[in-house]
């Protein structure tokens, strides 16, 4: 049985490994090429001290997803780190911790929702455009990201 909850300190390191794991499937180095990375290693409190939420997807005991809400300016959040383990996806467990992120901005004043994003994760991209989120590389944060996206809420 899938669960989403707020992540924990003691998720850190599995959270880590997802992340680490999932952008090297994508040629993409951990640690290289986008501030966020970093702030894993201070989780939760990376986020909830400036307004954001940060979410762990589990299956039985087993991490199998992440998704983080960051406030990056009033009123627009960042929908960060969202990445599941290749035999979770197309469950309905990115679904599920997008929509803990989407109740989060909400709940907290949120007018919109941008990310950015690489072009070879097509399956997110596919995901966030039926999610309502439409291109806008205006967002694009990290130098490591082709793509940037908005969702007005």
């Amino acid at each position: 049985m899938i669960t989403v909850r707020a992540v924990e300190r003691a998720d850190v390191n599995a959270v880590v490994d997802l992340v680490r794991t999932t952008l090297a499937e994508f040629g993409i180095q951990f640690g290289q090429g986008a501030d966020t990375d970093a702030q894993l290693s201070d989780l939760p409190d990376s986020y909830t001290a400036n307004g954001g939420a940060f979410f762990v997807a589990l299956d039985g005991d087993t991490l199998i997803g992440t998704a983080g809400i960051a406030l990056v300016e009033p009123g627009v959040f960042e929908l960060r780190k969202m990445y599941l383990r290749p035999a979770a996806r197309g469950k309905g467990a990115g679904q599920r911790l997008f929509d803990a992120c989407l109740a989060h901005a909400k709940r907290h004043g949120g007018r919109r929702i941008v990310l950015d994003t690489t072009e070879q994760m097509t399956a997110a991209i596919a995901f966030y455009e039926r999610n309502g989120f439409v291109r806008d590389d205006t967002q694009r944060r990290a130098s490591r990201c082709s793509r940037g996206y908005r969702r007005e809420l």
